[in-house]
C-alpha cells in the first residue's frame, strides 16, 4: 500500500521499541482510516493515535530499549550535527541504558535513520522542523543525565541539581535559562489567593518532576508529528462525496500484555483488549446466535466465555477500578497505598479481582479473558494524573524557541489565565 510504505518509518521510529518479546513492538495504538475515490484508488488517509507509552522515555525493563528514534539518531547523525547537540554514544545516556540493551542485533539503526529522514522529506517535514525535533530529543537525553543531591533547609527535605554540562546543554536546546530549569526541578509554586508560594522538593519529587517534564515533551512532540503526517496524507472529501465516503478502517493496537512487572500501562492496554474481546464475543457469538434462533435455523450452539463481568469491574459499574484510581488521583493526600486499600475494600469479594495475599504486598490481580495479570501499584497515581505542573508550562512559555511554544500552546492557554501575571522565575 503506497501510503503506508512512506508513512510507516516515521510513527514506527517515534512509537515503536524493542521489548523482550518483539524487536519492533508498537508502544502506541493507532486507527488508520484509508480513503478511496470512486475508481477504488487510495486518495488519502488519516491516523488517530492512542495510549503512547510515555514512561518508556524514562525507564525500560531489562533487555528492552527506549524508542527507536533515539538510537537511530545517535547512530545516523553526522559528527558535526552531534557536536552541535552535545551528543555522544547511546551508552552515555541514562534514559537509553536502563535495559542494558542499546544495540539490537536484528536492527541497523544507522540505515533506519536514513529511511526515517527520507520518509519525513516525502511527508513534507522541513529541514528546520527536523532539526527542532532533534533538539528536543537531545534535550531529553541531557535531562536524563542530571544528578540530584539531597539537602535539608529549615528541617525540610530539599534538593539541588548538580551543576553539570548536561543542565546547560538541555537549557540551551530548549532555549530557556538554566537557572529557571533548576528552579522548576527543585521547587513547586503554589498560587493561593493571588499570591504565589514556593515549596521545596525532595530528591524523589525532583526526579519525578524531571521525568514528567521529559514525558510531557515527548508526548506532545509525538502528537505534533502525527498531526504533521495527517496534514500530508489527508484529503478533504470532494463536494459530491461529502455524504458518503468510501473508506477502510484499520485498528492496530497492543496485544494482551503480562510481563514480570505490570504497571498502569499494562492495565490500560489489557482493558483495551478486554473491550475488543467483548466486541468480538458480542458480534460473533451473541448477536449472530440470537439471529439464528429468531430465524429458526438448525445449528449447534457454540459455547463461549463472556468477559462482561470483568469489564464491569474495571470500568463500567459504579465504584469500578478505573473510577477509584481517578478518585484517589484527585486527593492531595492520595497515595498508591490508599488507592490499593480502596480497591481491596470494594472488590475483594469479586471473583475477577485478586487482592494481595499479605498486607505488605503492593500488587493486585485481575482475571482477564486471557488469564490472570498482577499489577504493581507503585507509580499508578502519578501515571494516571499525567499532568505537568504550571511551573513547567510557564518555563516552556518563556522559551525563545517558537517550535516548543507551538507544541505547548494548548497547555499555556489553559494555565496562563489562572497564573500570576508575572513570571514565577522573577521571584528566584
Amino acid at each position: 500500500m503506497v501510503i503506508c510504505s512512506f508513512v510507516y518509518p516515521v510513527p514506527t521510529a517515534f512509537g515503536n521499541a524493542k521489548t523482550i518479546r518483539n524487536d519492533n513492538s508498537s508502544r502506541f495504538g493507532k486507527y488508520v482510516d484509508i480513503h478511496f475515490n470512486k475508481q477504488g484508488a487510495i486518495e488519502g488517509a488519516k491516523i488517530e493515535q492512542y495510549l503512547l507509552e510515555k514512561s518508556r522515555v524514562c525507564r525500560q525493563a531489562a533487555d528492552e530499549r527506549n524508542y527507536h528514534i533515539f538510537y537511530c539518531m545517535l547512530a545516523g547523525m553526522s559528527p558535526d550535527q552531534k557536536t552541535k547537540l552535545g551528543l555522544d554514544l547511546a551508552t552515555d545516556y541514562n534514559y537509553l541504558t536502563m535495559g542494558n540493551c542499546t544495540v539490537c542485533e536484528r536492527r541497523n539503526d544507522m540505515k533506519e535513520y536514513s529511511s526515517i529522514l527520507s520518509a519525513m522529506k516525502v511527508l513534507m517535514f522541513t529541514d528546520t522542523e527536523n532539526w527542532e525535533i532533534s533538539k528536543l530529543l537531545a534535550a531529553i537525553l541531557h535531562m536524563g543525565n542530571l544528578r540530584f543531591e539531597a539537602r535539608t533547609l529549615k528541617n525540610l527535605d530539599t534538593c539541588v541539581v548538580v551543576r553539570s554540562p548536561d543542565l546547560a546543554k538541555a537549557a540551551t536546546l530548549l532555549e530557556v535559562d538554566p537557572q529557571d530549569v533548576m528552579t522548576c526541578l527543585t521547587t513547586r509554586t503554589l498560587i493561593t489567593r493571588g499570591e504565589s508560594v514556593s515549596t521545596p522538593l525532595s530528591v524523589e519529587q525532583g526526579l519525578d518532576v524531571r521525568d514528567a517534564f521529559v514525558k510531557g515533551i515527548y508526548g506532545r512532540l509525538f502528537v505534533w508529528i502525527v498531526d504533521k503526517i495527517n496534514a500530508a496524507i489527508y484529503r478533504a472529501p470532494s463536494t459530491e462525496n461529502k455524504t458518503v465516503r468510501r473508506s477502510i478502517g484499520l485498528l492496530d493496537i497492543f496485544g494482551f500484555e503480562d510481563f514480570t512487572i505490570n504497571s498502569f500501562e499494562q492495565l490500560c492496554i489489557n482493558f483495551a483488549n478486554e473491550n475488543l474481546q467483548q466486541f468480538f464475543v458480542r458480534h460473533v457469538f451473541k448477536l449472530e446466535q440470537e439471529e439464528y434462533n429468531l430465524e429458526d435455523i438448525n445449528w449447534q450452539h457454540i459455547e463461549f466465555t463472556d468477559n462482561q463481568d470483568a469489564l464491569d469491574m474495571i470500568a463500567i459499574k459504579p465504584m469500578n477500578i478505573i473510577s477509584l484510581i481517578d478518585e484517589e488521583s484527585k486527593f492531595p493526600k492520595g497515595t498508591d497505598a490508599t488507592m490499593l486499600n480502596k480497591l481491596n475494600s470494594q472488590h475483594k469479594l469479586n471473583t475477577n479481582y485478586i487482592p494481595p495475599k499479605h498486607s505488605h504486598e503492593t500488587q493486585f490481580g485481575i482475571q482477564h479473558f486471557a488469564g490472570v495479570v498482577h499489577y504493581e501499584t507503585k507509580g499508578f497515581l502519578e501515571k494516571n494524573r499525567d499532568s505537568l505542573h504550571s511551573d513547567i508550562i510557564q518555563l516552556m512559555h518563556s522559551s525563545k524557541n517558537k517550535f516548543i511554544k507551538q507544541i505547548f500552546q494548548a497547555d499555556v492557554a489553559m494555565v496562563m489565565p489562572f497564573s500570576n501575571t508575572e513570571s514565577i522565575f522573577a521571584q528566584h
